[in-house]
């Protein structure tokens, strides 16, 4: 089937002049059944008002420029309040922050530190001797082997080149 473009045209042009020829928008149409009180009415169009063209323009003029101050003002608070609200947010999470960089730095001191490893092994050690010693059901006095195992403080003071 072959298109014709000029008939094409043609029904473009047909249809555009019969949409101009139609009112736009809602209009009622008015029913037999109905009487005459209870038929809508037709929109009416608004009046242009009788202001002068020298009064209105300073009058909008003055009414622009108080909204605008009053619109400056609610977005210069709003956006104070919001700066408050991020610097008080940004300081909550820098001590939160310093806080947990104590607490590791703590941690990290108690690790290293080799005479707390070395008593905390020795201490260990003491514990699953003793709990070994007592599965065997001996009755022999306690050793105390923190202190047993501990070196004088001389001795740790020509260790560490003291």
């Amino acid at each position: 089937m072959a298109l014709n473009l000029n008939e094409i045209k043609e029904m473009q042009n047909q249809s555009s002049t019969s949409d101009k020829a139609k009112p736009q928008g809602f209009t009622p149409k008015s029913k037999a059944d109905r009487p005459a009180a209870a038929q809508p009415e037709p929109a009416a169009t608004p009046q242009p008002t009788t202001q002068s063209a020298s009064t209105a323009i300073p009058q909008a003029r003055t009414n622009a420029l108080a909204l605008s101050s009053q619109s400056h003002d609610a977005m210069s608070a709003l956006q104070s309040t919001g700066l408050r609200n991020a610097a008080s947010y940004v300081q909550r999470k820098q001590a939160e922050r310093n806080s947990i960089v104590d607490k590791v730095s703590d941690a990290i001191a108690y690790l290293s530190d080799p005479d707390l490893l070395e008593a905390d092994i020795m201490s260990a050690a003491a514990a699953k001797v003793a709990a070994r010693s007592d599965a065997w059901g001996y009755s022999e006095p306690v050793v105390d082997f923190d202190n047993l195992f501990a070196l004088p403080a001389s001795s740790q003071r020509m260790l560490n080149g003291v």
